[in-house]
């Protein structure tokens, strides 16, 4: 996506991939009716609708794009926060993308990350580059897209295809030459009703197979272990995936121990939904009470990915590495439900880049 030329326009045409009128939107009729009567506190249900989309492409996320104002001062905090693994690409031309059917050139600044096997794009837009300088004025900074990889052209299409015929067109479609062929990248429309998050499709001759850091980040930077997006109306949401074929979310309502907000005893409680069957968890969050940092996010940036977890061998411990680099905790508890017990913390790096870190300690079983 971000080593782009003047080829694209051809490419496109040579690999029979062709952009689509934006299509009607789907309707609000596709809002699951087992919300209303899930068991908050019980086990999931049984008959929660399984993912019928290719586990083999939806199982891992390969990138997340994280578009941003001012990428020097975002990068050179995480950078002094732990993660190493930084190449800072300069200004590169994105030219020949179609964004809606329209041409879409531009300037963007880049920098890329490595947390486990999951590729970070920050994106800074130096022109008034679509679509995202449109992003940031309706969200602020914070992660516009995850990627999904594809093996081949053919496979591609088939998605594009299979997702257009669900009613979600392609925002945004493009590719460059590699050294081993074409590669291409579609953003598809899902931000809108699938709660603030693009998916990308991505095809890249290129990369390697099975991407993983150097190691030169710095604990707990090692590999993220959950995708947390935060949303307005869980049902709605799950209905829009459900006909994407991306299974039910579940749920349950979650009221923590030991609840603490910015300092002070937290009441908060909200509802979950889950994705567990990929290699890393969707945790799909609807504030219920607060106040808490979910209904901050909403306020400052609208629906979307809140917060990305890693995982930590002693919470307090972590607390205070991320003190001492001058992070305070947002937010924190604790949980005990069906014999998994555990502790977390949000450390504040919201101000920087619009997305916080949670650290998860989960007690080893006994």
């Amino acid at each position: 996506m971000l080593h782009t030329d003047g080829n694209h326009r051809n490419v496109l045409c040579k690999l029979r991939v062709h952009p689509r009128p934006f299509l009607a939107v789907l309707g609000a009729g596709a809002a699951c009716a087992f919300w209303a009567a899930m068991p908050w506190l019980g086990a999931p249900r049984p008959d929660i609708s399984k993912p019928s989309v290719d586990l083999g492409i939806y199982g891992h996320v390969a990138r997340g794009g994280w578009v941003v104002k001012d990428l020097d001062r975002v990068v050179d905090f995480w950078e002094k926060l732990g993660i190493k693994d930084i190449q800072r690409r300069g200004v590169v031309d994105k030219s020949g993308a179609v964004y809606r059917g329209m041409g879409n050139l531009g300037k963007l600044k880049t920098a890329t990350a490595m947390i486990g096997g999951v590729e970070l794009d920050w994106i800074q837009p130096i022109s008034d580059e679509i679509p995202y300088s449109d992003f940031l004025q309706q969200h602020g900074d914070g992660i516009h897209h995850l990627g999904f990889r594809v093996a081949s052209v053919a496979q591609f299409n088939e998605q594009l295809h299979y997702f257009e015929n669900r009613g979600v067109p392609n925002a945004e479609l493009g590719g460059w030459n590699g050294k081993n062929g074409t590669a291409l990248f579609a953003y598809l429309e899902t931000a809108q009703r699938g709660g603030g998050i693009t998916f990308e499709l991505m095809y890249d001759p290129d990369a390697p197979h099975s991407a993983k850091t150097s190691g030169a980040n710095e604990y707990p930077f090692n590999e993220i272990v959950q995708y947390a997006i935060v949303v307005r109306d869980l049902a709605k949401v799950n209905g829009f995936y459900e006909h994407l074929g991306f299974g039910g979310m579940g749920g349950e309502r979650f009221v923590g121990l030991d609840r603490v907000y910015r300092g002070a005893p937290g009441k908060y409680e909200m509802d979950l939904g889950w994705w567990r069957w990929g290699d890393v968890p969707f945790e799909w969050i609807q504030s219920q009470v607060g106040p808490n940092v979910y209904s901050d996010f909403l306020k400052a940036h609208g629906e979307g990915l809140h917060h990305l977890a890693v995982n930590v061998r002693d919470l307090d411990q972590a607390i205070a590495l991320f003190r001492a680099k001058g992070v305070p905790v947002a937010q924190s508890g604790a949980w005990d439900i069906r014999g998994s017990r555990g502790r977390f913390a949000y450390i504040d790096t919201e101000p920087y880049g619009g997305v916080t870190i949670e650290l998860l300690w989960n007690e080893p079983p006994k």
